[in-house]
């Protein structure tokens, strides 16, 4: 039995490496308003910042104190018909407008999509970005809106390019530091042998008689051991490499460990970046295939560019397996391949490996882990029930997903003195 192995971008959260959309828009709106304050204004397809004439008179050191800002001091004075207006260090527009205009930054949002994950980033996440463009997409297309989805496309676009831009940046600090991974208590939870009532069976020994008499099968005492996976794949989601030092490391115990870059992989022209939507069957796709600009972020087709779906579909075919889920929400903008895995006959169990919400503040139960949250996104992708109840491991305290990354970055830290 084989074991596929799903990475989400809850793995590299788990890395402390800030790849979650808030801090995205959070470094893009720093950028904005830096680069207003010193050339009086930014401009680009999404959104453009203004800083008043008299602003930088009064204060010098402005970036220092944008550089400190967070997500409430963008957010908190939204206004969704004509943009938003924000003082420095929050003041609310409506309030000093008249008295102290010169302290103003000015921001206005030009494009519809940028307006909704604006106004609502407190609860996104990147399922939810892509599910947002396709619910406008879709409601464009059947309203036959062709200049609007070509300017949404044009704005979706842009706004990969930025946060193709930004992880480059940050997997570049991660990766200046080098980790030893091989004490990480994570290792050995990928290598656990395969446990459960799927699990291969020993071969039974048979007796043969001299006389050709019924065969008598030999019975022992000793407990048969428990197999570990003949290959392992690790399906990464992400765009970063932060799995590449686990896989090296496994490799050791299981050699024919790979890892598949099914959504791209920064910095490689032959694996470019794949960002759309997964959910071909959704009832309101047929509304988009009449057009083929509603196509152009459909990942279905941004598959077929490289050799990685078809590698992945030979692995799940090739043998049973076991799933185990790494940081990934099992959203519907993956459903079409979410499911094809889950329904696969040859998937015989799923494991989830959670997370503890409560972060060690309270003793961990069912209920202070994603566990609930994440079989019911499991759940939505399987076409019969009862496989469900088959196939998804109940929950274990021994599941909680362990990265060690205090202790990651104390041993690097050690390797300097």
């Amino acid at each position: 039995m084989n074991r596929l192995i799903l990475i989400g971008n809850g793995f590299d959260l788990a890395h402390k490496i800030k790849t979650s959309y808030k801090d995205f828009i959070l470094d893009y709106l720093r950028n904005a308003f830096k680069y207003a304050n010193n050339y009086n204004k930014y401009t680009d397809q999404l959104l453009s910042v203004m800083r008043s004439g008299y602003y930088k008179n009064w204060l010098n050191n402005g970036n220092d104190d944008v550089d400190k800002w967070d997500l409430n001091n963008f957010y908190a004075y939204i206004e969704q018909e004509s943009g938003m207006s924000v003082y420095v260090g929050g003041t609310p527009t409506n309030t000093y407008r008249g008295r102290i205009q010169e302290r103003e930054y000015t921001l206005e949002i030009k494009s519809n999509l940028i307006s909704k994950l604006l106004s609502s980033c407190k609860e996104y996440n990147w399922v939810d970005i892509e599910n947002e463009y396709y619910k406008i997409l879709c409601e464009l297309s059947s309203e036959n809106k062709e200049k609007e989805i070509l300017e949404l496309n044009n704005g979706f676009q842009f706004l990969q390019s930025l946060l193709y831009a930004y992880l480059i940046k940050i997997e570049e600090e991660y990766l200046s530091n080098k980790y030893n991974v091989s004490k990480s208590s994570l290792i050995p939870q990928l290598l656990e042998p395969i446990e459960h009532n799927a699990a291969p069976k020993s071969a039974v020994s048979y007796k043969i008689s001299a006389n050709n008499s019924t065969p008598k099968t030999i019975t022992t005492n000793k407990e048969p051991k428990k197999p570990k996976p003949n290959s392992i794949l690790f399906l990464n989601f992400n765009y970063t490499s932060t799995i590449e030092s686990y896989v090296k490391e496994i490799q050791k115990t299981v050699p024919n460990t790979d890892v598949i870059y099914i959504h791209g992989k920064l910095n490689d022209k032959d694996n470019p970046m794949i960002f759309g939507y997964g959910d071909e069957e959704e009832t309101n796709f047929e509304v988009l295939e009449k057009y083929d600009e509603c196509l152009k972020y459909v990942k279905t087709y941004w598959y077929l560019r490289t050799p990685n779906y078809e590698t992945f579909l030979k692995f799940i075919d090739s043998d049973e397996f076991e799933v185990y889920i790494m940081g990934h929400s099992c959203g519907m903008s993956d459903k079409t391949m979410l499911s094809s895995i889950f329904n696969n006959p040859n998937c015989k169990k799923i494991k989830a490996l959670t997370y503890d919400k409560s972060f060690g503040s309270k003793d961990l139960t069912i209920d202070t882990t994603d566990y609930i949250e994440k079989t019911y996104q499991i759940g939505r992708l399987f076409k019969n029930k009862a496989d469900l109840r088959k196939k998804l491991i109940p929950f274990e305290t021994k599941d909680l997903l362990k990265i060690d990354s205090n202790n990651l970055e104390l041993e690097n830290m050690l390797e300097k003195l």
